[in-house]
């Protein structure tokens, strides 16, 4: 019986560990989808960038979750990458006109922090004209930059202490750009809208180097040893 109430109690343990982690962001990849409450949608998005092609009026959207598309942020601790392949075009209301598959790029490397809310730690990036990116088809390269709202805030990734963003459990990232043929040696105009919305889960990592990340073998190392003394 002490044997098994041993491996219980070292159980526990892992299981509280790993409940630790799941609240957390923490360094590695994540798989970008498509957030359900766009401001526009349907078509659901995860990237808007309005007057792309040079029209203000124009809604132009980017589907995550298209089978041509393949977005990720990776978080390094110390700077946020955002990239991949894009499906995305004019929104025309339901469906897009001149859609294409887009390169993005864009990478948060100043103004990062990492702040407990609720228990959670969300990244926020308080930054504005400061962080640069790209996005690229055949229809025209356009550079990007980081554009903050009247608090300073430019990106936030997380979970806002549990409630999720807009409501959405879960981890979201969501954020406003500049869009334009120079955002890096000179400022662009801000556009309405143009900003990041999207969920996120995280990418797994091999078992092995999960194991030894964790610190986990050493535990089942002591769970054994627990089992099987006298």
């Amino acid at each position: 019986m002490k044997k098994c109430f041993g491996t219980l109690a070292v159980l526990a343990a892992l299981l509280a560990l790993f409940a630790t982690r799941a609240a957390a962001v923490t360094v590695g990849t994540y798989q970008l989808h498509n957030h359900p409450n766009g401001g526009i949608s349907p078509p659901l998005y995860g990237l808007r960038l309005d007057g792309l092609l040079g029209d203000p009026a124009r809604e132009y959207t980017f589907d995550f979750d298209h089978p041509g598309s393949n977005m990720t942020l990776v978080w390094d601790g110390n700077t946020i990458v955002i990239g991949g392949q894009a499906y995305g075009g004019e929104d025309t209301g339901g469906s897009y006109t001149g859609a294409v598959i887009w390169d993005i790029r864009f990478e948060y490397s100043v103004g990062i922090s990492q702040s407990a809310n609720g228990g959670v730690d969300d990244l926020l990036v308080h930054a504005n004209n400061l962080n640069f990116g790209t996005i690229t088809s055949s229809l025209g390269s356009f550079e990007l930059e980081d554009y903050a709202d009247s608090s300073g805030l430019s990106f936030q990734f997380g979970d806002e202490g549990g409630s999720g963003h807009r409501g959405e459990p879960g981890l979201s990232g969501w954020g406003w750009l500049n869009h334009g043929a120079d955002c890096i040696t000179q400022n662009c105009t801000h556009t309405v809208a143009s900003d990041w919305l999207f969920t996120a889960s995280p990418v797994p990592v091999p078992a092995a180097v999960w194991l030894f990340g964790s610190g986990l073998i050493g535990l089942l190392g002591l769970a054994r040893l627990t089992s099987t003394r006298p």
